[in-house]
């Protein structure tokens, strides 16, 4: 509905007092003369509701039953409080079973690494390579001797003593190599005591002991030599060997890729020798770090959804309405709780279609309450927001504005109350009741006689008509009778 009110000096009563009874003749006119320096006010008024700006739902995005919750409609909650706890049994089982595939992925990983690795075979000793029965392009299986190794710098000597004297060493001890061929000896240590006896010539036995000592430089594998521990002597001289007389074998299959040794190349142990390719191999090792990725994603998605089992406040604000308890079934998307904040009430007027297009943002409102006891208590506000999208029904199109208010005081939600926005604003203006204005004409009493005048009319309604031109101030409008 549009209304127009005036504000100011004139009121109805003052109006009553102002019109005159003039006669012409057997003719009376009921006149008035124009109210200047006043207030004419244009609103539209409206019905409304009092209710919050903002109402959050609190919204699952999974379903379950409900273990917990932990507020009440009325109660003060911040953001990020703890509402609602759901039974997330199910994913947790999900969880562990995730857990379980990406062990079993990581380790299907490591395996294929370590096969991996085996195509870079290296020596496990250092030496001097003697000999290679392999060439590069070659086709090599697993234990293939590829090459020979020795170390001639450093000599071992295994000889048998008494019982009783080798149950006294220790590796480290000190001996004593004498060689049958030469007068010389060489310092040596104990390498390794044999844990049993071992039977010899002529019924005795003795313990076999592993000694190690440095090549002198005119020692060669073969020769026969003595040695003693302290006082102690062997019982029979032995043979004397190279520290290292190994073979280096091939520990995958496949392809000799590179092989950077040759007789004569001196190595040391760990350091690769040769290099194989084996496309299988390597592709396992690549799909076995994707499915390790894949479980990890598919780990972390689940670890993630997790906490989408417990339910927080989204605001600070009042719990509004509860709609789910403990031990209820909570469906994804199913609101459990409307929360709002206090000092976001606010009003929401329906507004015509007629009339919407005068009423804009910022536009100031006054919002009326009647109470039980017929007070009606009026709140000052402004336009916060106009919906562009209107609802019809009955054929009338109603588009709802929002009205910001100064005091909420003894308001609550869901209150009915009436609203006028001020539309239009005219100060200081000449105004008469609008019965008397007809068209752009006026009559006007003048020498006993009316008299048509054209004036010019800005606001207009509700009783009252701004006029801007064509009257003063000492004019007797003529009112209908």
């Amino acid at each position: 509905m549009m209304k127009v009110r005036r504000w100011g000096a004139a009121a109805l009563a003052g109006l009553t007092a102002l019109l005159g009874g003039c006669t012409n003749g057997d003719e009376a006119y009921n006149t008035v003369t124009p109210e200047v320096d006043t207030v004419v006010e244009r609103t539209v008024e409206a019905t409304g509701t009092v209710g919050y700006r903002e109402e959050y739902s609190v919204i699952p995005t999974v379903s379950g039953k409900i273990l917990s919750c932990s507020v009440e409609e009325g109660d003060t909650v911040t953001a990020g409080q703890v509402l609602y706890v759901i039974d997330s049994g199910e994913l947790e089982d999900q969880i562990t079973q995730a857990r379980l595939s990406l062990s079993s992925a990581q380790a299907a990983y490591d395996q294929a690494a370590a096969a991996c690795d085996d195509l870079a075979v290296t020596a496990y000793a250092s030496g001097t390579v003697t000999e290679v029965y392999v060439h590069v392009g070659d086709y090599v299986n697993t234990g293939t001797a590829i090459a020979a190794l020795v170390d001639s710098g450093r000599l071992t000597l295994t000889v048998p003593f008494a019982v009783e004297d080798a149950a006294s060493f220790a590796a480290g001890s000190a001996a004593v190599i004498r060689f049958s061929n030469q007068a010389d000896t060489v310092a040596g240590t104990v390498e390794r005591v044999y844990d049993t006896p071992t039977a010899l010539s002529g019924g005795r036995q003795g313990v076999y002991v592993e000694l190690s000592f440095p090549n002198p430089g005119a020692v060669s594998s073969g020769v026969t030599a003595t040695a003693s521990v302290g006082a102690a002597a062997c019982m029979e001289a032995g043979t004397v060997s190279n520290a290292t007389e190994q073979s280096i074998y091939a520990t995958q299959s496949g392809q000799v890729a590179s092989l950077p040794i040759q007789a004569g190349t001196a190595v040391t142990a760990g350091q690769t020798v040769m290099t194989i390719e084996n496309a299988s191999l390597t592709n396992a090792v690549t799909n076995a770090a994707l499915s390790v990725q894949s479980a990890q994603v598919s780990l972390a998605q689940l670890e993630d959804k997790l906490a989408d089992y417990t339910v927080t406040a989204p605001v600070d604000g009042t719990v509004l309405a509860r709609t789910f308890k403990t031990g209820d079934f909570a469906s994804a998307a199913t609101p459990l709780a409307t929360l709002s904040q206090p000092e976001d009430l606010c009003v929401h007027a329906d507004v015509d279609e007629l009339y919407i297009n005068e009423v804009g943002v910022g536009q100031s409102a006054r919002v009326t309450f009647t109470a039980d006891q017929g007070e009606a208590p009026v709140y000052t506000g402004i336009v916060s927001r106009k919906d562009e999208a209107g609802v019809t029904s009955g054929g009338v199109t109603e588009y709802t504005v929002e009205i910001a208010l100064e005091d909420t005081q003894a308001l609550q939600s869901g209150m009915n109350v009436s609203v006028e926005i001020l539309v239009s604003r005219s100060e200081g203006c000449m105004a008469v009741p609008s019965s008397a204005v007809s068209g752009s004409t006026v009559q006007v009493l003048r020498e006993g006689q009316p008299v048509t005048v054209e004036v010019e009319t800005a606001l207009t309604g509700g009783g009252w008509t701004e006029i801007l031109s064509g009257l003063s101030a000492d004019d007797q409008v003529i009112l209908p009778s």
